[in-house]
């Protein structure tokens, strides 16, 4: 840092697949979609007939359930883990979200969600320049994902790491790393 006479090196980081929390998000679907099914079939489940609210989570659960276990079987099917985000100083590149790096000058921020969705929501909040544009960069999930976001004027990507092996706390520090590294203004030695 300037200041203090120390220079911080952005760490690069590559975040991989974690198979134990795609296994944990399969267990998680196959539950939704059994107790959707079963509650559909008449099987009894945790969502009683006379419950107001049965008849919303039931489809949710068929749905959401059945997503999930689509998601995690494919990725298990896949042999070995994976570089799913990259972290260096071309930028940020997370395959599922965009073709190429999202580069360091198109970033204004990174922080956690806040208050309970930083639980919820295990990732990172990217808050993007104003001049960004998307155009050709994001995958179709990535528009999908964050349409809301931008129908109210917010530009951010949210990098989502409750399936990798690097929790979001450690992903929220490498990046804040590279954010300080290009806001420092070098000093000329005489």
């Amino acid at each position: 840092m300037a200041g203090d006479g120390k220079e911080v090196i952005p760490v690069n980081l590559e975040l991989l697949s974690s198979d134990n929390h795609v296994g944990m998000m399969l267990v998680c679907g196959l539950a939704m979609l059994g107790n959707g099914v079963s509650a559909w079939m008449g099987w009894g489940s945790l969502l009683e007939p006379s419950h107001w609210l049965a008849g919303v989570l039931r489809p949710f659960f068929l749905g959401f359930g059945g997503l999930l276990i689509v998601l995690a079987v494919r990725r298990l099917l896949i042999p070995g883990c994976r570089a799913v985000v990259r972290i260096n100083f071309g930028g940020i590149h997370d395959i599922r979200l965009m073709v190429a790096p999202l580069r360091w000058s198109f970033i204004v921020e990174a922080r956690q969600p806040p208050g309970i969705l930083k639980y919820l929501l295990r990732g990172v909040v990217l808050g993007l320049h104003p001049d960004y544009e998307p155009a050709g960069n994001e995958t179709i999930w990535a528009q999908v994902f964050h349409v809301t976001c931008r129908l109210r004027g917010k530009h951010i990507l949210f990098v989502e790491c409750g399936t990798l092996d690097h929790g979001p706390e450690e992903t929220l520090a490498v990046i804040r790393t590279h954010l300080r590294a290009r806001q420092e203004v070098p000093v000329k030695k005489r």
